[in-house]
């Protein structure tokens, strides 16, 4: 019935644990046989005299169920040179076989499978390739004699062979990201076939030996089929040198890009003109389709009549820019729209006190409850997590504690389910959920693929004074409940539980000859445990930490008790020389330049309020909402509106080097300053189709607000809208030179 210390291993994962309860040593009497056989006539006294030495379960700090029932989520990641489907498909082998190694009750499943956006990703690759190179073939067939269009098409499948390959010997791997690059680049590399092929057969026809008009139709537009291309890899270099998140993500594109570029140069000029000049009859001469010769009169009237009301056109022109810009002010954007989304997270906290135990099981109910609600047939699996609550390992509110819990649901991926939005159903079953567990606070949360962006708003509050500090990001979180589309609020204000602070009385602690390092660590083993000490087990360092038994049922009451030894080998009550004091705690404490910050973070309804919006909204009404204290506290902003605007300048400032680069590219080959200008005026015209093509797909189909991606295909159109005025100007060029 006496006291004792206990000592455990204590581990991150549940195996086993040493854990030894050490007895206070009793208060010894004349008799040199005391009680339970302990001799103190100077024989050896063992640890296993004085105390219990049990083997164990560490105690846990955090629990996981999948489903429901309990279970492991186990993340598995492939080193940077595997094949990522060779891998899942050598995985999925092994877990067919787990069953029977392990018997009928271990259950494994599989979820969040990237391998299938791989092979997705190969099958859309595969039949753009397929379907594309018979749309090319007929595209061009339609406009060029067969000889040309057969000899175009087939030097398609020869970069892009010649692309994978190289890809493959620079360790490039083939993935999402790089293969977005070849997709990119599918339609522009039978551009410079076309023109040679096309160039090469006109000399044909005036006359020319077939080996001869080879050559000089490919020499002739050396020039201008160069400049071209450097003018298309101009727009894409800038891309290699953003910095960031974002520049790391999209680095493959501008690769992937240029290399396969390059590679279709040269297979224009050195691969194509031998096959157009064998397989090319110089005696045939086909004759003009006759659509080609209407539409080719319907052409010329319209190109007539423009030039002679140039100005009228030129207005006309502009006024179309200047409304889809317009036009483009009232539309939305987001770095990643949330419409690939594939899973969320709900937030729940309980009560302060509440037991890890008890928050595993009330998390289990939600689970139930959130599943009953869920359309099963998409529903991969759901993780629960007891203890933790984090959206990922960088964010800044994560809170750990037993009254603190989340559960991730997971979906097929959002192309297996067209009909079916994630964010549509979060929202409607948020509804059920906060009202049927009214008792405790919980949000919703979409997780979005693509890179990290942080929360939709993250404000980050501190000044000299705490309370102020807490008042301003009180007052923010008020003004942010007030905003519509903002769907949960979280900070760093949160209550946590409450915290005992022991305060030693440094006059009395010195009378008594106590020491605070030896105070706080008899604190600790008796409160949390103490580790002094390893054993090895194996290859393993066994932790031994000790602390006391869970029979003296710790509280206050414990603490007031404990005994501490003073200098003078005598022990004296904790409480003889330390007052106590409970205050309540909070949930996370950041500090930033030596000073405490308080997070504040926000998400929103993506349908209602962007982020840049709400951003725009706070940053604009900020000394509104502060009050008296706009010029006492300092607010800095993050999350995704931080990175759309690193995202933005990043691109902008790359533009601006392609530009630049397009233009020195495009004067040296003109030889000229104004034929430059004159090509890149039609650049801006080229986002006029871009903006209404998202707006019509907003209205008709689904929403799609402006995002990266449309400005990664704004640079991609740059060097195509370059191009095709470039070779042109070129021709325009020639003919006034011939008169």
């Amino acid at each position: 019935g006496s006291k004792g210390w206990r000592v455990y291993r204590r581990r991150e994962v549940p195996l086993d644990a040493l854990r030894i309860f050490q007895e206070r040593q009793p208060k010894f009497e004349a008799n040199p046989q005391d009680r339970q056989g302990i001799r103190v006539t100077g024989d050896t006294l063992k640890i296993k005299d004085v105390a219990h030495v049990v083997e164990s379960l560490s105690i846990p700090r955090m629990t996981y169920d999948v489903g429901g029932k309990p279970g492991i989520s186990m993340l598995v990641l492939k080193k940077s040179d595997a094949d990522i489907i060779d891998t899942v498909d050598r995985i999925h082998d092994y877990i067919d076989t787990i069953s029977q190694k392990y018997g009928e009750d271990v259950a494994i499943s599989s979820f969040q499978d990237f391998s299938k956006f791989t092979r997705m990703r190969l099958g859309v690759l595969t039949s753009n390739g397929k379907i594309g190179l018979l749309l090319v073939f007929i595209s061009l067939i339609l406009f060029l004699r067969f000889s040309v269009a057969m000899m175009a098409t087939i030097g398609l499948p020869i970069v892009f062979m010649s692309g994978l390959f190289l890809l493959y010997m620079s360790g490039i791997t083939l993935n999402l990201i790089s293969m977005m690059g070849f997709i990119m680049v599918l339609g522009m590399l039978v551009d410079d076939a076309i023109l040679i092929g096309e160039n090469i057969t006109y000399h044909m026809e005036k006359g020319m030996a077939p080996k001869v008009a080879a050559v000089h139709g490919a020499m002739e537009l050396m020039g201008p089929v160069t400049a071209s291309i450097l003018t298309t890899i101009a727009a894409f270099v800038p891309m290699m040198f953003m910095s960031g998140i974002i520049g790391k993500f999209v680095i493959a594109i501008p690769i992937v890009v240029i290399m396969m570029l390059v590679l279709s140069w040269l297979e224009s000029f050195f691969i194509l003109p031998s096959h157009v000049a064998h397989f090319t009859n110089p005696d045939k001469h086909p004759q003009e389709r006759a659509w080609l010769l209407a539409l080719d009169l319907i052409y010329n009237r319209v190109l007539t009549t423009a030039l002679k009301f140039r100005w009228i056109t030129v207005g006309l022109s502009v006024a179309v820019l200047l409304f889809a810009l317009s036009l483009a002010k009232t539309m939305p954007f987001q770095l990643f729209p949330p419409a690939g989304v594939d899973e969320f997270m709900v937030r729940v906290t309980a009560e302060p006190g509440t037991s890890l135990k008890t928050m595993r099981s009330q998390l289990r109910m939600i689970d139930k409850a959130l599943r009953q609600n869920l359309t099963t047939e998409h529903l991969q699996a759901t993780l629960i997590t007891a203890g933790e609550i984090a959206m990922d390992q960088g964010d800044p509110l994560t809170q750990r504690g037993s009254r603190y819990g989340q559960i991730r649901a997971i979906y097929t991926p959002a192309v297996g389910r067209p009909d079916h939005n994630v964010m549509d159903e979060m929202y409607a079953v948020e509804q059920i959920i906060t009202a049927q567990f009214k008792q405790f606070e919980i949000a919703f949360t979409a997780i979005q693929g693509g890179p990290p962006l942080g929360r939709a708003l993250e404000a980050e509050i501190n000044s000299g004074d705490e309370a102020q500090s807490n008042s301003a990001a009180k007052k923010l979180i008020t003004y942010l409940n007030s905003i519509e589309g903002v769907t949960s609020v979280d900070s760093g204000l949160k209550k946590g539980d409450d915290e005992i602070h022991v305060v030693m009385d440094r006059e009395l602690a010195t009378y008594a000859g106590v020491d605070l390092a030896t105070a706080s660590s008899i604190v600790r083993a008796a409160s949390g445990g103490l580790v002094v000490s390893y054993i090895h087990k194996g290859s393993e360092e066994v932790d031994i930490t000790i602390r006391y038994p869970e029979s003296d049922g710790g509280g206050l009451d414990m603490l007031k008790a404990i005994q501490i030894p003073n200098r003078r080998d005598g022990l004296v009550p904790l409480s003889r020389v330390a007052h106590f004091e409970i205050k309540p705690g909070l949930t996370t404490i950041h500090h930033k330049d030596a000073l405490k910050i308080i997070n504040v973070t926000a998400d929103i309804d993506g349908e209602k309020i962007t982020s840049k919006a709400l951003n725009a909204l706070v940053q604009k009404n900020q000394n509104e909402w502060l009050g008296d204290l706009s010029d006492k506290v300092s607010v800095n902003y993050g999350g995704e509106e931080e990175k759309n605007k690193e995202s933005a300048r990043g691109l902008a400032i790359a533009f601006m080097f392609a530009m630049l680069g397009i233009f020195f590219i495009l004067a040296i080959q003109f030889n000229n300053l104004t034929y430059p200008l004159v090509v890149m005026l039609a650049i801006p015209f080229g986002a006029i189709g871009i903006i209404i093509s998202v707006y019509l797909h907003d209205i008709y189909w689904m929403p799609m607000p402006l995002s990266f991606f449309t400005m990664l295909g704004m640079v991609a159109l740059t060097g195509v809208v370059v191009n095709s005025s470039l070779i042109l100007l070129v021709f325009i060029q020639r003919a006034l030179q011939d008169g």
